[in-house]
C-alpha cells in the first residue's frame, strides 16, 4: 500500500502472460499479508533547506515538494486484483515504510486497498492543494496505525518486480533498521532484478536475527547507481503468511530465493555443479524405510563422482530425508567428502538447489539435477527453468554429456578443496554472526580519507546542506566558505570520507573541519546512510591519531543543539566524549583524549589517500 500520491495517473505496463500468471499466482499461495505504507522519500533529505541547495531538487507542480520519483507512484491493477506500482527513481529517491506491521487476510487487505484508492484519488483530484496535503497526511497516518494491527505472524518478506525487455539488470538495497537502540538493529541485502518477472523471498527468521520486528523500525528500498532513471514495476512488497499447502510445489521458501519467469537453459553453458538425489539414485532403496543396512550403493556412481570431481565439477545433494542418517550412509559409502553444502530435508528440491547456488555463488544455469522421481524433476523444471534435469536412466552417459566436456587443470583438480576451505571459513563466520559487530566485520566496510578539494566540492556542499541528524555543530557551509577552508591550509583543514562495503559504494558520507591551532573540530557531519555501522568509530579514531601525531593530547568537537541533531549527541557519548557546556546545555564542546583507543575502531578499514598522495 502506498501513501496518497500527487500523481493519480493510472499505468499498467504491457506484461507478457507469463508475468501476469506469476503475479496472480502469489495471491493464491498466501493467506495473509501486511499493509506496509510505502512512501516517496529521499536518502539525504533535509527539506525544505535542501530545495535551495540541492542540484537534484525537482519541484512538483502540485506542491513544490521535491519529486524523488520521475512520475511519482503510477498505480495499476491486474484483472485478478493484483496491484502494481510503477516507479522511476531519481537520484537519492527511495521507498520507505515503517513498522511494526501486522498481517491481515487477503480478502481484508484487498478491501482496504480498494477503499484507500478511492479516498486517495478523491483527495488528490477534488480538494485544493493546501487542504489536500493536510488530508493526505492524516489519511496516511491512519493507514500506518491500522497496518500495525496484527492477526498472525509472517513467514517471509516478499518483493515482486517486473522489468521490460529493454531494461538492464537493476540493483537495490533492502534495509530494515531499528529506530530505537544504539547498537545492532540492522538487516541489509542487495537485491538484483532482471528482465521479466522477479520474486524475492526472504524468510522472516533471517531478518529477525538482526532486527526485533515487534519494535519500531524503518524499512527502505534504495536503488543503486545502475537503477536510477530506469522504470520498474513492483507488485507485492510486504510481509506474508503462506498457506499450509506451500510445501507441495509452489513458491520457494528458502532464504534469499529469486525466481524469474524469463529464465531458460543456455545449451552453451558448461555444467559447474551436479546435484544428486539419494534414494533410488545414488543408492538403491529408500533410507527412511529400509534403513542404512537395507540400501545398496549403485556401483556406477562412485567412478562418475570421482571423475566429475577431477574435472572440477562441484557436487552436492538434494534429498528428502533426515540429515544425520543420510550423511552417515554417505560416509559409510566413502562419498560424504565429495559433496558441498548438502541440502537434506523435506523441503522442495527447488528450494534446496537454490540454497546450494546461493552458498556456492554460481549461476543456476550451470546446475544439473539427477533424480529418479518425475515429480521432483517437474517441480524443479517449473520453479527453476534454467536448471537442467536428468533422470537416473541417464547416469551411464553422464560423463559423455557435452555439459561436462571440461579441461582438467591443476585448479580443477583442487576446486572442491578450495570450496571446502571457504565453507569452513563461512561456518566460522556464521557461528559468530549472531553478534552484530561480527556481522559488520563481514561486510568489508572501508572508508577513504581525502582532503577537501575542488574535485569533491559539490558533494561536500550538498552534504553540508542536507545533513541533519548527525550534524554536530548544526553548521551549513556555502560553497564560498568551503573554498575558503580549502585554501586556508595554515589554520584549518577539511577532510572528506568516502565509504564502501560489499553492497556497493556509498560515496562521500562524512566531512570534518579541523582547527589546526587547538585541535578543535569546528564541525562534523555524517550521512545517516551509514548510521550504526561504526563508521564514526573509524573516522574519529583516524582524526585522533592525526591530532596526536601533531602533538595534541586531546581533541574537541563543537556542538550546537538543533531540532534534529540529538542523534549526534548519542553518537559522541558512545564514542567516549565528555560534554562541557558554555552557558546552557544547548551549546558547548565534546572533549576526548587522543591517547585512548576507540573500542570498535577495527570494524571499518581506513585508507588514507592523503598520505598516499604525499608519498
Amino acid at each position: 500500500m502506498f501513501e496518497a500520491t500527487d500523481y493519480p495517473e493510472k499505468y499498467t505496463p504491457r506484461l507478457d502472460q507469463a508475468a501476469v500468471d506469476q503475479f496472480d499466482e502469489l495471491l493464491k499461495i498466501i493467506s495473509a499479508r501486511s499493509l506496509i505504507v510505502w512512501g516517496e522519500h529521499c536518502s539525504e533529505c533535509a527539506a525544505p533547506a535542501c530545495y535551495a541547495s540541492c542540484s537534484f531538487y525537482t519541484p512538483r507542480h502540485e506542491d513544490l515538494n521535491c519529486g524523488r520519483f520521475v512520475k511519482g507512484v503510477q498505480k495499476g491493477n491486474l484483472p485478478s486484483g493484483a496491484r502494481l506500482a510503477t516507479i522511476t527513481f531519481r537520484k537519492w529517491g527511495k521507498l520507505e515504510g515503517a513498522g511494526p506491521v501486522g498481517l491481515t487476510s487477503i480478502t481484508d487487505a484487498n478491501h482496504r486497498e480498494k477503499i484507500d484508492e478511492m479516498v486517495s484519488n478523491a483527495i488528490t483530484q477534488w480538494i485544493s492543494s493546501i487542504a489536500s496535503r493536510q488530508l493526505k497526511r492524516k489519511w496516511d497516518q491512519r493507514k500506518i496505525r491500522e497496518s500495525a494491527i496484527s492477526s498472525s505472524s509472517a513467514d517471509a518478506f516478499i518483493m515482486e518486480a517486473w522489468l521490460n525487455n529493454d531494461q538492464p539488470n537493476l540493483n537495490f538495497t533492502l534495509t530494515v533498521l531499528a529506530i530505537n537502540g544504539s547498537t545492532g538493529g540492522l538487516f541489509q541485502e542487495n537485491i538484483e532484478f532482471s528482465k521479466g518477472y522477479n520474486r524475492r523471498v526472504i524468510p522472516v527468521i533471517e531478518i529477525s536475527r538482526w532486527v526485533d520486528l515487534s519494535q519500531p523500525y524503518f524499512i527502505k528500498i534504495e536503488p543503486l547507481e545502475n537503477a536510477i532513471g530506469h522504470e520498474i514495476t513492483f507488485g507485492l512488497i510486504d510481509f506474508v503468511e503462506f498457506k499450509k499447502s506451500i510445501d507441495k510445489i509452489h513458491a520457494p521458501l528458502n532464504p534469499y530465493s529469486t525466481i524469474n519467469a524469463n529464465q531458460s537453459i543456455n545449451s552453451n553453458v558448461k555444467g559447474k555443479c551436479v546435484v544428486w538425489d539419494l534414494d533410488n539414485t545414488v543408492w538403491q532403496g529408500t533410507l527412511a524405510e529400509d534403513g542404512i543396512d537395507g540400501i545398496i550403493l549403485d556401483e556406477r556412481i562412485p567412478p562418475i563422482i570421482r571423475e566429475l570431481d577431477r574435472r572440477g565439477v562441484l557436487q552436492s545433494i538434494a534429498s528428502k530425508n533426515d540429515m544425520q542418517p543420510a550423511l552417515a550412509a554417505l560416509e559409510g559409502f566413502g562419498l560424504k567428502n565429495f559433496f558441498l553444502y548438502p541440502q537434506i530435508s523435506w523441503n522442495p528440491k527447488s528450494a534446496a538447489i537454490q540454497r546450494i547456488a546461493e552458498l556456492l555463488d554460481i549461476g543456476l544455469d550451470t546446475f544439473v539435477l539427477v533424480d529418479d522421481q518425475a515429480f521432483e524433476r517437474a517441480e524443479v523444471n517449473e520453479r527453476l527453468p534454467s536448471v537442467r534435469v536428468l533422470a537416473e536412466t541417464e547416469i551411464p552417459n553422464l560423463l559423455e554429456n557435452p555439459w561436462f566436456d571440461l579441461p582438467v587443470t591443476s585448479e580443477s583438480v583442487n576446486r572442491r578443496s578450495m570450496y571446502q576451505a571457504e565453507q569452513k571459513r563461512k561456518s566460522t563466520f556464521d557461528a559468530s554472526a549472531a553478534d552484530y559487530v561480527e556481522f559488520l566485520r563481514g561486510c568489508d566496510l572501508t572508508i577513504q580519507v581525502s582532503p577537501l578539494s575542488q574535485a569533491v566540492m559539490e558533494r561536500a556542499h550538498e552534504l553540508s546542506q542536507r545533513t541533519n541528524q548527525l550534524n554536530v555543530s548544526g553548521r551549513r557551509y556555502t560553497r564560498e566558505e568551503l573554498m575558503e577552508i580549502q585554501a586556508d591550509n595554515a589554520d584549518r583543514a577539511g577532510y572528506v570520507f568516502n565509504c564502501k562495503d560489499r553492497f556497493g559504494d556509498y560515496g562521500i558520507i562524512a566531512m570534518a573541519m579541523v582547527n589546526k591551532d587547538n585541535a578543535q573540530i569546528e564541525s562534523f557531519m555524517m550521512s545517516c546512510r551509514v548510521q550504526r555501522k561504526h563508521v564514526e568509530d573509524a573516522i574519529f579514531s583516524w582524526l585522533g591519531s592525526k591530532l596526536a601525531t601533531d602533538g595534541f593530547d586531546s581533541m574537541s568537537v563543537q556542538y550546537k543543539k538543533t531540532s534534529r541533531n540529538d542523534a549526534s549527541v548519542r553518537m559522541l557519548k558512545e564514542l567516549g566524549f565528555d560534554f562541557q557546556s558554555s552557558e546552557s546545555q544547548e551549546e558547548g564542546v565534546f572533549i576526548r583524549s587522543t591517547q585512548e583507543p576507540f573500542a570498535k575502531d577495527d570494524i571499518v578499514k581506513v585508507k588514507n589517500l592523503i598520505e598516499e598522495n604525499q608519498n
